[in-house]
């Protein structure tokens, strides 16, 4: 790939992400709100999945509201920026925005989105048992360790993509 097509691909990388951060904005704000029942049914489903597998491991497990218990104790509170909602609009975004074939991101961004989802909810089952049994490192984990590993995951998956499938990797 020579230097000019490099170039067009950045302009239309930066293009794209600006509109569709443009259009994020909108939808998110306009439409599907940060309090709205989109959120609530994401948290839910965050907190279902966590119950479930803390159950699998053998505690006694419940979700109130926002809250996870274990042993009737509460463990964490999922708020709805922890959902991964915009995690998922943000690891979609870099697809849609980077050249390459339509097919192949139909394919790889509800994959994608669906092990996103699945880390979020290991992530919560993870933090869960951290608060219970490691107290004084929750608040270190819960913002640096764990965010770091979810958002490495993204990466990896992205990376995965823009070797395999991108306009790049054609070339």
């Amino acid at each position: 790939m020579d230097k000019q097509e490099r170039k067009r691909l950045l302009k239309v990388f930066v293009v794209r992400a600006v509109a569709l951060y443009a259009l994020w904005l909108v939808v998110y704000y306009g439409f599907i709100q940060p309090e709205g029942s989109l959120n609530a049914w994401l948290t839910n489903l965050v907190i279902q999945g966590t119950v479930i597998g803390l159950d699998l491991l053998g505690y006694e497990t419940s979700g109130e509201g926002s809250l996870i218990y274990i042993d009737n104790q509460p463990v964490v509170l999922v708020a709805d920026a922890c959902n991964g909602l915009e995690l998922f609009a943000l690891y979609a975004g870099f697809l849609l925005c980077f050249p390459g074939p339509i097919r192949y991101k139909a394919f790889f961004i509800p994959i994608g989105i669906g092990v996103v989802f699945l880390v979020n909810v290991l992530r919560e089952i993870v933090l869960s048992l951290n608060y219970k049994f490691f107290q004084q490192t929750f608040e270190f984990n819960h913002k640096y360790t764990y965010v770091f590993v979810v958002y490495g995951v993204v990466f990896l998956i992205w990376r995965y993509w823009l070797n395999r499938y991108s306009a790049i990797a054609k070339n």
